[in-house]
């Protein structure tokens, strides 16, 4: 989450009413695997990829301290956990509305081979 995905947020929930903000995943995330790389691999990425990739890592590193059985999967759901989790703190804005019951925050996995979305 960035500033300006924050400040969208913001205005959704403060002049839009949305009730609910989804953070949502999706399976085999490149993004993610690529992280997994950097931070297994020491891999180096070109561009502006270091910056994803430190903004991804954390969850990376968490997941990974788990020995989950399937990495990518569980460092995904990992990821949309530590971000709506940074949501439900974001302040001004959507904090205040998620201590006053008035925005929900909750994080789901896209199954792109199902059309299935898993809540986390």
């Amino acid at each position: 989450m960035n500033d300006d995905g924050l400040a969208s947020l913001e205005y959704g929930v403060q002049f839009l009413g949305i009730p609910l903000i989804m953070v949502l995943g999706h399976s085999g995330c490149g993004a993610i695997d690529a992280t997994i790389k950097v931070v297994r691999e020491n891999a180096a990425l070109p561009g502006h990829l270091p910056g994803l990739v430190g903004a991804l890592k954390p969850a990376i590193e968490a997941a990974i301290a788990k020995k989950p059985a399937d990495l990518l999967a569980e460092a995904t759901a990992e990821n949309v956990r530590q971000n709506v989790s940074r949501l439900k703190v974001a302040t001004p804005i959507v904090s205040e509305f998620v201590a006053t019951g008035k925005v929900k925050v909750v994080g789901g996995v896209y199954d792109i081979a199902t059309g299935a979305v898993n809540l986390v």
